[in-house]
């Protein structure tokens, strides 16, 4: 006798089932991409799967000989399922604005389907030898199949119209596979291929919404990479501030006159520091900390130089083995010093430059005992530049990130990289 198991089940939907698990594996790696409407290729792989039961179901009833009664719910399911698949399929090409009108052919049809599972003999009914009866309306089914087919037709020469050449040729490719599908089957020239024409629609619209997906974010890294150029000239400008060179030169005119030592060392210094400023604006990629520590030595060295009031910068480094984006220290501490301890004209300034590492992150933390006053419309256009410009790069360039807060004790800057975004590198810790 012949039997039907579950290889019979394979074999029978190998092709279909391969192309399922081919889409279930694109969905599952590709599920963080912010792709519309993946939750319908859910639903239909669903239901594609549930009509190959339902085709299994009418093959073991001919085998087994079960009550002709099963045969009325495997109909049912199909003639339900069909169209759905369908109607989800425009939904999710489209974006249909009006989804409850549209249901209306569906919810007639399922209607009537589930009404002749009660002998109304409106599409179908069996007789006890398994032969399938059409009733007056049975091409019912079909005509809603149709009508969804023909309304992702329209829409797609809407956007062949429009000028969407690509989505509007590749709906248009759905629709008329569907078409001919549908009356291959119906007519008896090439069934069984419903479910895997099915599969494949949904596949090729899913590798051109991955190709559409990619990109957009293409062109949001070219974006991004662009105001990144853009913010590097911003912190040239913010960094070499004008105010800042002139005072420079000035303190070295006077030590012309008084200190010329002073006056070659303090020359060498200031150097050093515009060299490093552009130095660091050219680089692509992060730099060590030891560099960045350097050029914030040199800084404080102009700065103590150019000031009469004094102020103390204590560093508590637990940690100088890894490496940040250029320049993202330094701005910070440039206005711990300028908005901070400078504004203790006593001398009592004092800023705290301290690295410690976490099983996670790295934390660089500034803090500074000024008044703690959050920067007036003025400073925040003179240096705010600086600080949005490292909250960028630290997000960009290592997933970092910068909080700044403010107390009445002053202002704590902490940076937080976490360790799988930058690389160690092997530098003795000093």
């Amino acid at each position: 006798m012949e039997s039907y198991t579950f290889m019979t089940y394979i074999t029978n939907n190998y092709i279909t089932l391969l192309l399922i698990s081919a889409l279930i594996m694109l969905l599952l790696v590709s599920r963080k991409m912010k792709i519309s409407g993946l939750h319908y290729m859910w639903v239909i792989i669903g239901i594609v799967f549930a009509i190959t039961i339902c085709e299994a179901l009418e093959d073991m009833c001919d085998i087994y000989h079960w009550n002709y009664r099963m045969l009325y719910f495997k109909t049912a399911m199909v003639y339900w399922l069909y169209p759905l698949t369908a109607m989800l399929e425009l939904y999710f090409v489209v974006p249909i604005k009006h989804k409850l009108w549209m249901t209306i052919p569906y919810a007639v049809n399922f209607v009537i389907v589930f009404a002749d599972l009660f002998d109304t003999h409106f599409i179908y009914y069996f007789n006890k030898e398994h032969v399938y009866i059409s009733g007056p309306l049975a091409r019912l089914p079909m005509i809603v199949l149709f009508f969804y087919v023909v309304t992702l037709g329209i829409y797609s020469i809407f956007f062949i119209s429009k000028n969407s050449f690509s989505k509007g040729f590749i709906v248009l490719f759905i629709s008329l596979t569907a078409v001919i599908t549908a009356i291959g089957e119906s007519e008896g020239l090439a069934t069984g291929y419903s479910e895997t024409v099915a599969v494949i629609e949904i596949l090729i619209y899913y590798f051109f919404l991955s190709a559409i997906n990619f990109s957009k974010i293409q062109a949001q890294l070219y974006e991004s990479h662009i105001a990144l150029e853009q913010d590097r000239i911003k912190l040239l400008v913010a960094q070499i501030q004008p105010h800042f060179v002139f005072n420079s030169l000035a303190t070295i005119q006077s030590l012309c006159y008084t200190d010329s030592e002073a006056a070659a060392d303090y020359i060498d210094i200031f150097g050093d520091y515009l060299r490093a400023n552009i130095n660091s604006l050219s680089s692509e990629e992060p730099i060590l900390f030891s560099s960045e520590l350097e050029h914030i030595k040199q800084y404080i060295k102009l700065e103590k130089v150019g000031t009469d009031v004094s102020f103390e910068v204590v560093f508590e480094l637990g940690v100088k083995n890894f490496k940040i984006p250029p320049l993202t220290v330094q701005p910070i501490v440039e206005n711990a010093i300028k908005h901070g301890a400078l504004t203790r004209s006593d001398g009592t300034g004092k800023v705290t430059i301290k690295t410690e590492e976490t099983e996670e992150n790295i934390v660089i933390t500034v803090t500074d005992n000024g008044i703690g006053a959050k920067f007036t419309d003025k400073q925040t256009q003179h240096h705010g530049i600086g600080i949005e410009n490292v909250k960028k790069r630290l997000a960009v360039q290592c997933s970092g990130t910068l909080d700044v807060s403010f107390t009445g004790n002053g202002c704590s800057s902490v940076i937080t990289i976490p360790k799988t975004s930058y690389k160690i590198v092997k530098e003795k810790v000093l």
